[in-house]
């Protein structure tokens, strides 16, 4: 059985991934700001914690967790966790191998509406289960995805800004009873590391389970909660470039959708053009999944259907780009885990260099 850190709802969830339905027998309830990595068998668990309240002890059995800190929205940080173990979580972010827990996180309570526009870049991220987030490891990458760094923010327009970190930036994460990322916060964090000092960006992401291109054209079911923080930051940002993450779950629409796809796919980009008002915003769109096993794999009826309209897409939108999969780790039979994510944000970012569309780079 997969040990992972887990989300605890005050009720357990069954909930469907992109492959079908998933069956989640976690779920170990935890007081607020419960133990920091739980394991299966652990009496601890995990829970959005409280505002400036004390973290509480848990883990596994063994205890080898520590509590963690509350969450400050007044920017003062959170009480200090408690907890019989010796791993835990530093601040109210969970990372891997931290000492005791610590004070909370704090959550800027400042406004990034006051910076220049041009000074801050937003990246529109969308697509299926892989972009809202299914990776938990490796360890080493955890802090990539769940911790915060200045400059880097999402706007959820319910929550607004918000530094990013996951399962938030995209994710539907909130029902899986784990921690799991996509690549929204990766985006972010890469492209500020790749800037010229003075640059914030921002996330606006949605990723939605088994979601298919179409339904993410207007009026379609998934189309509101996409455009909703586009049409939200207009004229506060400048619009950076599209992430989309679809394909291979076009399995799941019409034989339409399938042979549509690159079509779709220039619809969407259309659209989200002309509302920005930007005819040159570039889409990194991902390749099919080439590590996918079962019967999503290289050679199987899926892959056939659908991978060449994905290598259409490039003749058809302008200004777009295939970011590769080869040698991607995986979570299950085709989500990216968070090293996979890592290593296909730095692929797209390149491209986005290579191909003089990074505009805010550090002069040569």
């Amino acid at each position: 059985m997969r040990s992972s850190n887990l989300l605890v709802l005050p009720f357990v969830l069954a909930v469907a991934t992109s492959c079908g339905v998933e069956e989640h027998p976690w779920g170990k309830t935890a007081s607020i700001g419960g133990g920091g990595d739980p394991q299966v068998t652990g009496s601890g668990g995990f829970m959005p914690p409280v505002a400036g309240q004390s973290g509480s002890g848990g883990g596994n059995v063994g205890g080898n967790a520590g509590g963690t800190g509350g969450v400050s929205v007044s920017g003062t940080g959170g009480a200090a966790g408690s907890g019989s173990g010796t791993g835990g979580t530093a601040g109210g972010n969970p990372v891997p191998d931290g000492g005791a827990g610590g004070g909370g996180q704090v959550v800027s309570s400042g406004n990034p509406d006051n910076t220049p526009s041009n000074k801050m870049i937003a990246f529109i991220h969308f697509g299926h289960s892989n972009m809202a987030g299914r990776g938990d490891s490796p360890a080493a990458d955890r802090p990539l995805f769940f911790t915060t760094t200045p400059g880097a923010w999402m706007y959820h327009t319910d929550k607004q800004w918000q530094l990013v970190q996951e399962p938030y930036s995209a994710g539907d994460s909130t029902t899986l009873q784990r921690m799991a990322g996509g690549p929204g916060t990766a985006i972010i964090k890469t492209a500020l590391k790749n800037a010229a000092p003075g640059y914030q960006f921002v996330s606006i992401g949605k990723g939605n389970n088994s979601a298919y291109c179409s339904q993410y054209l207007p009026g379609a079911v998934y189309y509101n909660g996409m455009i909703a923080g586009v049409n939200a930051l207009k004229g506060k940002v400048t619009f950076g470039g599209v992430f989309i993450m679809l394909g291979i779950t076009e399995r799941h629409g019409t034989a339409a959708d399938r042979s549509g796809y690159a079509n779709c796919i220039n619809k969407l980009m259309t659209n989200l053009r002309t509302i920005v008002g930007d005819p040159n915003l570039p889409l990194l769109l991902t390749d099919y999944e080439v590590t996918a096993t079962g019967s999503l794999a290289v050679g199987g009826a899926v892959e056939q259907a659908i991978r060449p309209q994905i290598m259409m897409v490039p003749s058809v939108v302008s200004r777009s780009a295939l970011v590769p999969t080869n040698n991607l780790n995986l979570y299950d039979d085709h989500h990216f885990q968070l090293d996979a994510h890592r290593i296909w944000v730095e692929r797209a970012i390149q491209i986005m260099k290579d191909k003089g569309w990074f505009l805010w780079g550090p002069a040569p």
